[in-house]
């Protein structure tokens, strides 16, 4: 696919929303800063918990990025990231409303843990894309080598 097609770039902003989406939700479930919403938010009768919505929601795009994108072992390794952390979300999801089970929820943590570093990830892997990081890391070199 060519370099900048509409889908692609798409693709790439909604996968830095998501990103920076998953570092708020998660500054705001480690710290304990205010919650916009009053109660949990729900698709019609089915709460949503943020928390493991937006890490499974940027794993997708992750890897449909992967599908998209040329290949490069860094969108391979970004992919299968984005799939575990996808799949976490799911187990998380289906363990949270189908499971009628008690104790403590850990797989909950697993997945903004897993979701912030994919966040972390994606915005490394959109640094490292742009010309200007490459042209800095090849005059640091040059430099290095002289």
């Amino acid at each position: 696919m060519p370099a900048n097609t509409p889908t692609r770039t798409a693709l790439q902003a909604t996968k830095l929303l998501f990103a920076g989406a998953v570092l708020l939700v998660a500054a705001m479930t480690f710290n304990y800063l205010p919650q916009p919403y009053s109660t949990w938010p729900a698709i019609g009768s089915i709460p949503v918990s943020p928390e493991l919505v937006v890490p499974a929601l940027l794993g997708v795009v992750v890897v449909i990025e992967a599908l998209v994108e040329k290949f490069s072992i860094a969108s391979v390794f970004l992919a299968i990231f984005g799939g575990l952390t996808f799949l976490l979300g799911a187990a998380s999801l289906y363990t949270l409303y189908a499971v009628e089970s008690g104790g403590v929820f850990f797989i909950g943590f697993f997945t903004i843990i897993a979701g912030i570093l994919l966040a972390i990830g994606v915005f490394l892997h959109t640094i490292v894309r742009t010309e200007r990081f490459k042209t800095a890391s090849k005059e640091l070199i040059n430099s290095i080598s002289n």
